[in-house]
């Protein structure tokens, strides 16, 4: 059920908000309405006990707030290094291909400029893009292709520069691995779900502490909400790829391109605009 539901939440990131938002109105009525009961056994005396823990929901409540921006801000920079390894590692694959020459040199070259194209592609494709599903195929294809070439190369001539080639066409195709993992990383439902409970909990300490002292607390407590909602959507959406407003950066890939004297691609079908 949380998988199904955080699966849902992805791809509405309105519907996350409003579900969101509603649950912490909620939680805080019924926070103001269990500390007006409370204030209306007790009377005016003082409840210290209240107060801490209040204090100490609200404080455990920050620490997994910085705890998940942290590891959503982790990810999302692991996702920008993977760009630079990966134009890098198919860059110099590139220009070795150029270097040692040969029958297949022309082929792979050129094998390896789309597979530079494909994989700007796929970094900038949505999650529900009709093109996703041909572009992995084609980056199969053209790894398959390429490591043929590069097979039949190294037969015709086992030399150190050819070895060396080899290595880079390896890494370029490890970096591509590595970059997809890191593309298809989204925070797992149990995080979801404790961060909508925690938000709860807090929220509704919040409105049980501002019913025990008889104070109006249903103002600070919407714009509390509202900055709660708005702190976890944006964990959340750092934290994943592909779902709402971040992005993952493709300027390395437009720059190995320029440098390489090739057009950028259309991104407009990738995208899914």
């Amino acid at each position: 059920m949380g998988a199904a539901f955080s699966d849902l939440l992805f791809h509405h990131r309105l519907l996350f908000l409003v579900i969101m938002f509603l649950a912490l109105v909620l939680a805080l009525e019924i926070g103001l309405r269990i500390g007006g009961h409370r204030r209306a056994r007790i009377g005016e005396r003082a409840d210290e006990g209240a107060a801490l823990v209040v204090g100490s929901i609200l404080g455990l409540l920050a620490f997994v707030l910085a705890l998940n921006l942290s590891n959503a801000t982790s990810r999302f920079e692991r996702r920008v290094e993977s760009t630079l390894q990966e134009v890098n590692a198919i860059g110099t694959a590139l220009l070795q291909a150029e270097a040692v020459g040969g029958d297949q040199a022309a082929g792979m070259v050129a094998n390896l400029r789309d597979y530079m194209e494909l994989r700007y592609l796929y970094i900038q494709a949505g999650r529900d893009s009709p093109e996703f599903a041909r572009i992995g195929a084609e980056t199969n294809a053209l790894q398959r292709e390429l490591w043929a070439q590069m097979t039949e190369r190294i037969r015709e001539s086992p030399t150190d520069p050819v070895s060396e080639l080899m290595s880079s066409m390896n890494a370029a195709f490890d970096s591509s691995t590595a970059m997809q993992l890191a593309m298809e990383y989204r925070m797992p439902a149990q995080v979801i779900w404790l961060l909508l409970v925690m938000s709860q909990l807090g929220i509704a300490a919040v409105g049980y502490q501002f019913g025990l002292t008889g104070r109006r607390g249903r103002a600070p407590g919407l714009v509390l909400s509202v900055l709660w909602c708005a702190v976890v959507t944006e964990i959340v959406d750092i934290g994943s790829a592909r779902i709402w407003s971040f992005r993952t950066d493709t300027r390395v890939y437009e720059w190995a391109m320029e440098g390489l004297d090739m057009p950028l691609p259309s991104t407009s079908q990738a995208t899914g605009e």
